[in-house]
């Protein structure tokens, strides 16, 4: 069980770089260059951490 759940974190992980991709290259909202870089920051460094996080809990399986 808890390997699914570490996969679902790392699904959940490389989603949120997707994002921050697509923040970063279209900037749907409108923010200036500084706000779009921090939004972009800010998805990239979540997804990472999230994907780290299910990394950890698929190893101890």
């Amino acid at each position: 069980m808890l390997y699914y759940i570490g996969k679902t974190l790392e699904l959940m992980g490389i989603a949120c770089l997707g994002a921050a991709l697509y923040l970063g290259l279209f900037n749907p909202f409108g923010y200036s260059e500084t706000q779009a870089m921090g939004a972009e920051m800010g998805f990239l460094a979540l997804g990472i951490i999230v994907f780290f996080v299910g990394r950890l809990i698929e190893k101890q399986h």
